[in-house]
C-alpha cells in the first residue's frame, strides 16, 4: 500500500512539473518571447509605432482623397470645356423668313387693285401676317 501511495505521489509531482512548464491558456506553445498578439502583456495602445502607423495611414488616405478630388475637378473642367466648345461651335438657329415686308417691287397698301387696274398689270397680295402689298 505504501508503494501505491508513493507511486501516486510521484505521479502527481511529475504531472505538476509537466503542467507547470506548459501554458494551458496558450494554444500555440513555443519557446521564448514572440511579441505580437500571442504575448499576454501585449497592448496595442502601448505600441510605440502605433501612432506612426496611424499617421502613415492617415497621410495615405489624405493623398488618395486629394487625388480623387483632383481627378473629379479635372473631369468637371473637361466637361465645362466641351460644353463651351459646343455652345460656340453650334450654328445659329435659322432665321425665320421675314414676312413683315412686301417683296421687291410691291409696296404696302390696304387698297386692292380694281378690275381696270388688273387689266393694266396691277397685282395685289396679302402677307401671312395680314398686311396687303400692291404692285401698280
Amino acid at each position: 500500500m505504501a508503494s501505491k501511495v508513493s507511486f501516486y505521489i510521484a505521479l502527481g509531482v511529475v504531472a505538476y512539473l509537466l503542467t507547470g512548464c506548459a501554458d494551458i491558456n496558450n494554444p500555440y506553445p513555443g519557446g521564448g518571447y514572440s511579441g505580437g498578439y500571442s504575448n499576454p502583456h501585449y497592448n496595442p495602445y502601448n505600441d510605440p509605432y502605433r501612432y506612426e502607423r496611424e499617421a502613415d495611414r492617415a497621410r495615405h488616405e489624405q493623398r488618395e482623397l486629394e487625388r480623387e478630388r483632383e481627378r473629379l475637378e479635372e473631369e468637371r473642367r473637361r466637361l465645362e470645356r466641351e460644353r463651351n466648345r459646343e455652345q460656340y461651335n453650334r450654328p445659329p438657329p435659322p432665321r425665320p423668313p421675314v414676312q413683315d415686308q412686301c417683296p421687291p417691287g410691291f409696296s404696302p397698301s390696304e387698297r386692292k387693285c380694281s378690275p381696270e387696274e388688273r387689266k393694266r398689270g396691277c397685282k395685289d397680295m396679302r402677307l401671312p401676317n395680314g398686311r396687303g402689298c400692291v404692285r401698280r
